[in-house]
């Protein structure tokens, strides 16, 4: 009988243990080492945590609209500590989760920080263990990045860990990032009572995402009170004995704001530090870990997968990248395929997107465009979610669909359906004449796409 291939790998998040657990049903010996806790970041200080403050945040808000159903409620208040403990319940038990199926796949777990001796050797800093094998993958996501901002480093900013921790509400934040970190983070500060103001240097909040739909976001945020300013460059972050001041400019203008918290959300960063990257020659030159589409590194054997490659940092990205890694390590010759990569936004209302922009698509193919706007959607009406709308942007010659963006109820789930048809070929045609229940939300996709022509 051959001997099992061996695969190490270092990082036990979303790219990590899924990746090990893919590579025992492959047939392979794998040991995983991780120096925190399993998980990562999206599973103990990102995607979970986060979305369980959302939950409560939109409990609430449902409690304070529940009039609008006829229903009257008194008597109920936030109690934000019973908020934080479900949030670690509900990580606690996910990680459990965790811990059991890797031992059910009777995966070694390596509690320690690893480091290169070698392309096929690594060493446990705290023990002096050494680990050989036939193939590595590297997955050691991602970490806050601090941009160059006077005094940022030294005035108590938060960061977005940080406000996982937060033993109580602050009176007012001021949040700097508004991509889809900074803007959840914002809303569920708001809706417990903070007075927010987000600072974004780019010209539009959630940079990437289509203009409209980051535009049609940017409304409601300030429609329910929570202030945004673009183009706005942070010079300075400066602390008093209980209050801190943010200095920033704007279209030429220079203001000062007075807080009691500042929120950094200014991305990630790959991590690779503390690996001994330089004793195997592994290509950083570009501030990540350069791979090929085989997500194979510059070193035969060596292989990475999510936040460490700087690319698409999503949990659900960093996952499929473990996972192709590991079955191109057993013999595989596989490419990643980024195409109909989803991109979600937990806000309210949500945000859920696949393919090319409108800017992007106006660049490349002459298209045409379809809208549905949830105010016309029955069961929206029903829910009283009314805002938002589905984009959808064909191709005008070939018909096929190019991108699908939506803004409304439950948009995370219904992308769904545009991603896998979108992955295999459908037509504008196809989404128009696929019959959907109704009511339902799924309803307005095929609006939108009926749309199309009219």
């Amino acid at each position: 009988m051959a001997e099992k291939r061996r695969i190490t790998i270092i990082g036990g998040g979303v790219a990590g243990y899924p990746a090990a657990i893919r590579a025992v049903r492959l047939g392979a010996e794998v040991t995983l080492i991780e120096r925190e806790a399993l998980g990562g970041t999206c599973l103990n200080r990102g995607c979970i945590p986060t979305k369980a403050l959302l939950q409560s945040a939109e409990t609430l808000s449902c409690i304070r609209g529940s009039e609008t159903f006829g229903v009257r409620v008194s008597g109920f208040e936030l109690d934000f500590q019973a908020v934080m403990d479900r949030k670690t319940a509900v990580v606690e038990r996910l990680t459990k989760g965790v811990r059991s199926l890797l031992a059910a796949k009777k995966i070694r777990i390596v509690s320690g920080t690893a480091e290169f001796l070698d392309s096929r050797t690594i060493r446990i800093r705290e023990t002096g263990e050494r680990v050989t094998s036939d193939h590595i993958l590297i997955a050691t996501g991602s970490v806050p990045a601090c941009p160059p901002i006077d005094g940022l480093e030294s005035s108590g900013v938060w960061n977005s860990s940080d406000v996982l921790a937060m033993e109580s509400v602050p009176s007012r934040a001021v949040i700097i990032g508004g991509g889809f970190i900074g803007i959840e983070y914002a809303q569920i500060l708001k809706v417990f009572g903070t007075e927010v103001t987000v600072l974004e240097l780019m010209p539009q909040i959630i940079p990437g995402v289509d203009r409209e739909i980051a535009a049609t976001l940017q409304r409601h945020l300030v429609r329910s009170g929570i202030g945004v300013v673009t183009d706005a460059r942070v010079v300075r972050v400066s602390a008093g004995v209980a209050r801190k001041n943010v200095l920033y400019t704007s279209e030429g203008r220079t203001e000062e704001l007075e807080t009691e918290r500042v929120i950094l959300a200014a991305g990630r960063k790959p991590d690779f530090s503390h690996l001994g990257i330089d004793r195997v020659g592994l290509d950083v030159s570009k501030g990540a870990i350069a791979v090929n589409d085989r997500l194979e590194t510059s070193v035969p054997g060596i292989y990475a997968a999510g936040d460490v490659l700087g690319g698409i940092m999503l949990a659900h990205v960093a996952t499929a990248e473990g996972n192709l890694a590991v079955k191109n390590m057993m013999g595989a010759n596989l490419p990643m395929q980024y195409g109909t990569v989803p991109g979600c936004i937990y806000t309210r209302p949500e945000i859920a997107v696949v393919g090319l922009t409108e800017e992007k698509a106006r660049e490349e193919s002459d298209i045409e465009i379809g809208r549905f706007y949830f105010r016309a959607n029955g069961k929206a009406v029903i829910m009283n979610e009314i805002d938002g709308m589905v984009k959808i942007i064909g191709d005008r010659k070939g018909g096929h669909v190019l991108g699908v963006h939506i803004i409304g109820p439950h948009a995370t789930d219904l992308i769904s359906e545009a991603v896998l048809g979108m992955r295999l070929g459908m037509t504008v045609k196809d989404l128009a004449e696929a019959i959907h229940p109704h009511p339902s939300l799924s309803e307005t996709i095929m609006e939108a796409a009926q749309a199309i022509g009219d």
